[in-house]
């Protein structure tokens, strides 16, 4: 079974892994974004939120929420 995934942050340059704050569950987003969570999730499922999948559980990385709230660079 092949997967795609983004690279491990583990393996950066700091050589540092993610903290508690860095990956947040969907609760967390909805809070953050304003949102119910079931947004969330649909909007996970339809590709337009970043997350990776644990199982049955959704989690969200917050650096790569922030950079796609950001927009891109000009």
């Amino acid at each position: 079974m092949q997967t795609t995934s983004a690279p491990s942050q583990t393996h950066g340059s700091a050589g540092r892994g993610l903290t508690r704050d860095e990956v947040m569950t969907a609760g967390e987003v909805a809070e953050l974004l304003g949102i119910p969570v079931s947004t969330v999730y649909y909007l996970a499922r339809q590709g337009q939120l970043p997350h990776s999948r644990l199982g049955r559980t959704y989690r969200f990385l917050r650096p790569r929420l922030e950079a796609m709230l950001e927009g891109p660079e000009r």
